[in-house]
């Protein structure tokens, strides 16, 4: 591995690999050079695993991948803000490189990786494995499937008991077999990135760390952004604008998504005087201390919790809607149902996910034009464009404008992992520019879900838009089950995503994320896996029967959840990290904001659990 300058801020290659012939690579139109579909795919893939490691168990860590001074020694001194020095009670870490500290996207040190990877090269050329030796020709030369998998693997000696000398432990999983690296199939070709890259970066305490360059172009960043931001709560947007009127309705949806724009660029800011803050929670740290990443993680469990409940209750109601009957098939039978079948996809590997939640951006896209086309369809009122049904200008009450503050807040809540996806840029500076274009999207996306629901159905607008769709009759016949089928893709895709972080949490919380040699404890760690994935979405379902009103957990999720993350924190990071160089009004203009989304996060709280 090549090693540059201790100043040296120049992108190092690290990883290379023989180019592929897959129709993958192969440039269509435009698409060449760094935005050809294989790298798009890389990028898409990337974003899905910043989305499904959001929770950071290292509460104690200055940032997602520094370590303790036990484990330092006298090669670096990390220190915590305002001079605080990290606790020298934590665990030493035994991933420690000093001279090649690189954390990957999940936070794993690239040079453990690298290690496992010579030891398994040497292991087969020892063994005179032709296929493997010809796959890999010197030490410095690996495949990406080889090295997404280290990855994946050493994220498990984290609270195991591994040394850093010995690979014999992984060898059941990493040297089993040499078909592992023959399994090189055009999924794993499209869901790795093409060069891994490393900079050198210095922190506000002067210390230089090696981390990963980003990869992803500005394009592939807009693509991931509005991913993150057009989710199933789109759908309940027309109840959203018909329980505040259309007058507050639009300004309130305006607000919102000018709101979350702007403190997504604070958030940008806030990265900037530190390059080697690399995810929400690192933000939280360097700002307020452990306190505020435990927060942080806390509030982002809720946040999937609530985004797993809703996944459930949309499948269920899809299903009751199209196929119900009150005496059989009641809707908490649909929710049993649905545990059932989105339980397997849990145990998915994440690449397999990554590329099947492309389905369920796919299915919301299409979705949001079925429901125009549905408009056009149908001559009649309601539920038709051509004959729209009553509409009203105002809130028939402040209790439903409340509730309607939490549902059109609810769309904007991808800055968990804005910081993630800034840091996977090629040109981080070209973050905030992307977020304009990406903020344009999902605006028109939103407003004409929202507008055009209201029109449809008027007073009669309840839950989701599809349930309205599927239980409104005079449409063609072929609307019906193909409206339920993109339905039930969204959670399908999305609820195997969205429980990952929280397994991935319990897995080290009850100790049976790591791999043993001793087959008792491997035999009781994967039952515990297995008990955990299972109840995860066990939970979900419980949840979802407890809570049955698809809008409701929306509202709950934008006023307490999203106010929080997406406004709250982001000012007030800006003005602790770059209060120094901001003016006196706009500081002032960051803490109105706050104590008044504050204020209307409680009221919105508030009102959904009155009504």
């Amino acid at each position: 591995m090549t090693h540059g300058d201790d100043g040296d801020d120049e992108t190092t290659s690290l990883l290379s690999r023989r180019p592929s012939h897959t129709f993958l690579d192969t440039p269509i139109g435009s698409f060449k050079g760094p935005n050809s579909l294989h790298n798009f795919a890389s990028s898409f893939t990337r974003a899905q695993s910043f989305a499904a490691n959001k929770i950071d168990n290292s509460i104690n860590k200055k940032r997602s991948f520094f370590v303790s001074p036990s484990s330092v020694g006298d090669h670096h001194h990390n220190h915590h803000p305002g001079g605080r020095g990290i606790d020298d009670e934590s665990e030493p870490d035994q991933n420690f490189d000093p001279d090649l500290m690189i954390p990957s996207y999940r936070g794993e040190r690239l040079s453990t990786v690298m290690h496992d990877l010579q030891n398994r090269n040497q292991l087969f050329m020892s063994g005179g494995n032709n296929l493997d030796q010809a796959m890999h020709p010197n030490n410095d030369v690996f495949y990406h499937d080889d090295v997404v998998n280290a990855l994946n693997e050493s994220r498990s000696r984290q609270n195991s008991a591994y040394g850093g000398s010995s690979s014999s432990q992984f060898k059941p999983r990493l040297y089993a077999a040499p078909s592992f690296s023959s399994f090189r199939s055009s999924i794993s070709a499209a869901t790795t990135p093409s060069i891994f890259q490393v900079r050198k970066v210095e922190d506000e305490d002067g210390n230089v760390v090696t981390v990963l360059a980003g990869q992803s172009t500005a394009p592939q960043t807009i693509f991931n952004s509005v991913n993150v931001l057009i989710g199933v709560g789109l759908l309940a947007l027309p109840v959203g604008i018909m329980k505040a009127g259309w007058v507050y309705g639009i300004l309130v949806l305006l607000i919102c998504g000018l709101t979350t724009y702007w403190t997504a660029t604070l958030l940008s800011k806030s990265m900037d005087t530190d390059e080697t803050i690399m995810t929400y929670a690192d933000l939280g740290y360097v700002s307020y201390g452990p306190t505020a990443k435990a927060v942080i993680c806390l509030l982002f469990t809720v946040d999937l919790l609530g985004a797993g409940v809703a996944l459930v209750v949309l499948f269920s109601d899809s299903l009751y809607a199209l196929l119900g009957d009150d005496e059989v098939w009641t809707s908490t039978r649909f929710k049993i149902l649905s545990f059932l079948v989105l339980t397997p996809f849990t145990f998915v590997p994440l690449p397999i996910l990554s590329i099947f939640s492309l389905l369920g951006i796919l299915s919301t896209i299409s979705i949001t034009l079925l429901v125009m086309i549905c408009g056009f369809l149908k001559p009649n009122a309601p539920g038709s464009l051509l004959d729209i049904m009553p509409t009203n200008l105002y809130p028939k009450s402040f209790v439903d404008f409340l509730l309607a503050v939490g549902i059109l807040m609810a769309p904007f809540g991808g800055h968990a992992i804005f910081p993630n996806l800034k840091t996977d840029m090629r040109h981080p500076y070209k973050f905030t520019k992307t977020l304009g274009t990406t903020y344009a999207i999902t605006m028109i996306t939103d407003t004409s879900m929202g507008v055009l629901g209201f029109l449809m159905f008027g007073q009669k607008c309840s839950n989701e838009i599809t349930d309205n769709l599927l239980k409104t009759p005079g449409y063609p016949t072929w609307c019906y089950p193909l409206i339920s089928g993109l339905i039930c893709m969204i959670p399908l895709a999305k609820t195997p995503l969205n429980a990952k972080p929280i397994i991935s949490t319990l897995d080290v919380l009850f100790g049976v994320g790591t791999i043993s040699t001793n087959k008792f404890r491997e035999t009781v760690n994967t039952i515990g896996r297995f008990v955990i994935r299972v109840g995860v979405n066990a939970i979900f379902v419980l949840l979802a029967i407890l809570f049955p009103d698809f809008d409701k957990i929306i509202g709950m999720l934008g006023a307490s959840i999203c106010f929080i993350i997406c406004i709250i924190l982001p000012c007030l990071f800006y003005a602790k990290l770059c209060g120094s160089k901001i003016r006196g009004w706009e500081k002032l203009a960051v803490y109105m904001v706050a104590s008044v989304s504050s204020v209307l996060a409680v009221l919105a709280t508030w009102a959904v659990v009155y009504d």
